[in-house]
């Protein structure tokens, strides 16, 4: 984890421990009512303190690092691409809309399978590439602590 996300994440710990603190202080100044029961206010506590405990662990999270998954989107955009070249090529050559319409969704399903695997295998090899990244820059920082030793 960064630097900045590491002191981020920290701060917002210590803000969501102040705010229970804070919280927990405040509501022991207040004087209960006898009509309300006392079963009642713990079970409201819980959910309070579960709320608060929810935000820290929120907040202590790392930052998701994936976006979007490749198969998604090569899927998404070869089909959309071949489905629209497909109309276009039905219309330069006369075709009837039907013709047009039946033709292009097979074909649709057709490359947006097909992109979801070159998706799959796309993003395979961007996560092997990325940790053969790592794993050099690793050997290289313990190379250079060992060389420095």
């Amino acid at each position: 984890m960064s630097e900045q996300a590491h002191s981020l994440a920290h701060s917002a710990s210590h803000s969501a421990e102040e705010t229970a603190a804070a919280f927990q202080s405040q509501f022991e100044a207040l004087e209960i009512p006898p009509n309300i029961d006392p079963q009642l206010l713990a079970i409201w506590l819980e959910r309070e303190q579960a709320e608060i405990d929810r935000k820290k662990r929120k907040h202590e999270q790392p930052p998701k690092l994936s976006g979007r998954k490749l198969n998604r989107l090569f899927a998404a955009y070869i089909g959309i691409t071949v489905m629209c070249i497909s109309i276009m090529l039905g219309l330069v050559q006369h075709r009837e809309a039907s013709s047009i319409l039946q033709t292009t969704c097979i074909v649709f399903l057709i490359y947006t399978v097909a992109g979801f695997f070159v998706g799959m295998i796309a993003e395979r090899c961007v996560a092997d590439s990325v940790e053969t990244l790592l794993r050099d820059i690793v050997r290289r920082s313990r190379t250079d602590t060992d060389a420095d030793e």
